[in-house]
């Protein structure tokens, strides 16, 4: 099932009940619901207009520091397909971490950005560099991005 089909499924089922709590916890279920629906037709939007804002391009990252070990592979993939990119993510041997993201300039360029601010703009102990950047290849029907193990 969609988001999109999530959230109008939340909406209806956001009916009914008679208590303060049932009603509380309604308008938290429509508040989540309309959220859902929003973040889905924004996803839908980019991916329909992808063709209108730019072309795609695709980067392989290669970052060192402390980047195994913390959830480095699960918050790029949760970033990148919050995005709408598409690519993967793998552990090297020497504990660095490369990744290919394919997307829009915008969708390439949210994950990196999202993974400084998590990464590198907190008291992480740490943190992470970038010790390659390079255009690869965009790679024609991929549809989603994942980890490689």
């Amino acid at each position: 099932m969609g988001l999109l089909s999530k959230a109008r499924e939340l909406l209806d089922a956001a009916s009914g009940g008679t208590s303060s709590a049932e009603r509380e916890l309604e308008r938290m279920e429509l508040e989540q619901a309309r959220a859902l629906a929003s973040e889905a037709e924004r996803g839908e939007a980019m991916a329909h207009d992808q063709a209108a804002i730019g072309p795609k391009l695709r980067r392989r990252y290669h970052f060192v520091g402390q980047v195994q070990g913390v959830g480095f592979r699960w918050t790029t993939t949760n970033l990148a397909n919050s995005a709408g990119a598409t690519g993967w993510v793998m552990n090297e041997p020497d504990g660095s971490v490369t990744a290919e993201i394919q997307g829009i300039s915008e969708q390439v360029v949210a994950v990196i950005n999202g993974l400084e601010r998590y990464y590198n703009g907190r008291r992480w102990v740490g943190g992470f560099t970038i010790d390659d950047v390079r255009d690869v290849p965009v790679i024609k029907g991929e549809a989603d991005f994942h980890p490689v193990y």
